[in-house]
């Protein structure tokens, strides 16, 4: 590589960072006192020093020499060159680039000398100026590097540089030239050629999880009963890191455990555009919260369905447990505010594949035309930004309560304030005096409704402030500039109120259907005795239910104990009841009459329970022979 360029020749190299013409590459030389010298031969000139100018285009001269470097071989007849497969262009480390690069550097300055003198000249010269550190700084460094040794300030010897020389004069392309002046690099013995690997991996890979020193142990035992050599533990251990993940763990995990080292599919959701597809899932809060019913602490449920385009939480809902009521809550929660979505996608658990959703007849999927489409069975990646949110949202709420006992708390905290929560509930239930503690335990579980309250905070905090990572923005933003140009299908009241209440089939008897325990009656069912129909129900609200054919056609609004009719006028009831209650005003006069009569001993007629007594009979006396008998007798009966 040369030392000085003219401005003709920097002008070829097109190099970025440098005007294209003569006239402005001198101009920019001048300007920034670049080193220069007179130019030898015809039309004279200037070259201009590559040492002085800025570093990024002494880079690109080099890599300009270094691809464009012709050496000629000084003999007719060339072998070919043999290049090792080790040393394919694809498999070279960086460390091998970086001095193959450093060798072909000097390689492109011995082809420079080459011009003045002859090749061994050239190659001694440059060796001889490294050794004195004398050479330009860059091809003093490249000196330093195309050793390849560990030793620092070591320098290339002349035997090497004439073969690099050699070498590279034999390579056609640059790619070639790389490849065959890369050093070389122990290769590892093949796995596969390792003859106590498969024993050993047949020991470790069981889903028990045995450690390595557990695996080991057994596998020496083996080795030696069967009189085998055996490595020692370190050359395991070196053997198990060279395995890939997805080897190495076959057969210790399983499931959704051994998918998450696999590689998968990334979904492009925003392909669908807005309320393409709507993702929904439930997760257990990591919390105890008081029930809403009983007030004792459990785990609640969160629901949360997001719109996958835009990431927005377009809906939710709390309950006891996932299930069908809550992911329709959800769900109605969503459409009523954010229109109807094309396709909903779940998993395949129990709360969000019931029948209330799914029916052919009575899902309300079928019945707003929503494609509900579930997951694989132990495939959490398939609903990965649903998973996502679970963390970045259940657990920021669930941490604002001191009743948190997610996976990244203190174990010893957690431990002390789960046994106070159980120590304090059940000294409420058994309705025992509560000690100061428990009655601070029992301050700190949050209610439900202030569970209620900390869930719309975190989840309004999630759209609004949260900038999501894919999409450099908040989802709200997000979802406001696909509402600028999208087409949103909103449901009227009177749809909402209809389509999201669950329904069941149910026949019809003389007007009534039964539901939960619970009888609704029309009129306008007689017709429809003895054949089913579909009734549709609030969950929030059971005074009525409305009730279709099975084909989906509205029949009435039925009531609950709407069948229960007056049988008599209002005033005649009331008049019953009054009766009724004199009735049992009389008969409790009458026991007390009674109760003062016994204490006052007054009563005027005793029953007699004389035949009910057994009384005392009397011995007839029997006839004796001799007097000494009626003695014995007599005395006897004195006795008794």
């Amino acid at each position: 590589m040369k030392l000085f360029y003219s401005a003709k020749e920097l002008s070829e190299m097109n190099l970025h960072g440098l005007p294209s013409t003569v006239q402005n590459i001198t101009a920019t030389a001048n300007r920034n006192n670049w080193n220069k010298q007179e130019r030898q031969g015809r039309g004279g000139g200037y070259e201009y020093e590559v040492a002085s100018m800025p570093p990024e285009i002494q880079q690109q001269i080099r890599e300009y020499e270094i691809a464009n470097l012709v050496i000629e071989p000084r003999h007719a007849k060339v072998k070919s060159l043999t290049i090792p497969e080790s040393k394919e262009l694809d498999q070279l480390t960086t460390e091998q680039r970086e001095i193959a690069d450093a060798r072909l550097y000097l390689v492109a300055a011995v082809a420079e000398l080459e011009k003045t003198t002859t090749r061994l000249n050239a190659v001694k010269t440059i060796v001889k100026q490294a050794k004195a550190g004398e050479l330009e700084p860059s091809l003093q460094e490249a000196a330093y590097l195309a050793n390849a040794r560990r030793q620092k300030g070591r320098v290339i010897s002349e035997r090497s540089l004439m073969r690099y020389v050699l070498t590279a004069a034999k390579c056609e392309t640059p790619a070639e030239r790389v490849q065959a002046l890369a050093p070389g690099q122990p290769k590892a013995k093949p796995l596969k050629s390792i003859p106590w690997l498969p024993l050993f991996l047949k020991i470790y890979q069981v889903p028990s999880g045995i450690s390595v020193e557990e695996a080991y142990v057994e596998f020496v035992n083996i080795c030696i009963a069967q009189k085998k050599e055996y490595p020692t533990i370190h050359q395991v251990r070196y053997a198990l890191r060279r395995m890939s993940e997805i080897d190495r763990e076959k057969g210790r995990v399983t499931g959704s455990d051994r998918k998450a080292v696999l590689p998968y599919v990334k979904r492009n959701w925003e392909v669908l555009g807005l309320n393409g597809a709507w993702v929904g899932d439930g997760t257990s809060m990591k919390l105890k919260v008081q029930h809403p019913d009983h007030g004792r602490p459990f785990i609640p449920e969160l629901t949360m369905i997001i719109d996958a385009a835009n990431r927005y939480i377009v809906g939710w809902s709390v309950s006891l447990a996932e299930n069908t009521l809550a992911v329709a809550d959800a769900f109605r929660h969503g459409v009523e505010k954010h229109g109807l979505p094309l396709i909903y996608y779940s998993d395949n658990g129990g709360g969000q594949t019931a029948k209330h959703l799914d029916h052919d007849v009575t899902g309300i999927f079928a019945r707003l035309g929503v494609e509900h489409k579930t997951g694989i069975p132990g495939n959490p990646q398939g609903r990965g930004i649903i998973e996502r949110l679970n963390r970045t949202v259940a657990q920021r709420i669930a941490r604002q309560f001191p009743t948190y006992f997610g996976g990244n708390s203190d174990r010893e905290s957690v431990r002390k304030m789960l046994v106070a929560v159980d120590s304090a509930s059940n000294a409420v239930a058994k309705g025992k005096e509560l000690t100061t503690q428990q009655e601070t335990t029992v301050n700190k579980i949050p209610s439900w409704q202030q569970f209620i309250d900390m869930c719309q905070a975190g989840i309004d905090w999630y759209n609004n402030e949260h900038i999501h990572r894919e999409l450099g923005t908040t989802p709200a933003e997000a979802r406001k500039k696909q509402l600028e140009t999208a087409e949103v299908d909103y449901l009227t009241d009177a749809e909402i109120r209809d389509l999201f209440r669950p329904s069941e089939i149910r026949t019809v008897q003389r007007g009534w259907v039964s539901l939960y325990n619970n009888q609704y009656f029309s009129m306008d069912l007689a017709p429809y005795n003895g054949l089913e129909v579909q009734v549709s129900f609030d969950i929030h609200d059971a005074s009525s239910v409305i009730i279709r054919d099975i084909d989906g056609r509205f029949i009435c609004e039925a009531e609950f104990d709407g069948n229960k009719r007056d049988a008599f006028p209002k005033a005649y009831v009331e008049e019953v009841r009054e009766r009724r209650r004199k009735n049992r005003l009389r008969t409790l006069q009458k026991r007390m009459e009674e109760v003062e009569a016994e204490a006052r001993g007054t009563i005027d007629h005793q029953p007699d329970f004389s035949n009910f007594i057994e009384m005392p009979k009397e011995e007839k006396e029997p006839v004796f022979l001799f007097e000494s008998e009626r003695e014995e007798f007599e005395l006897k009966k004195k006795k008794a």
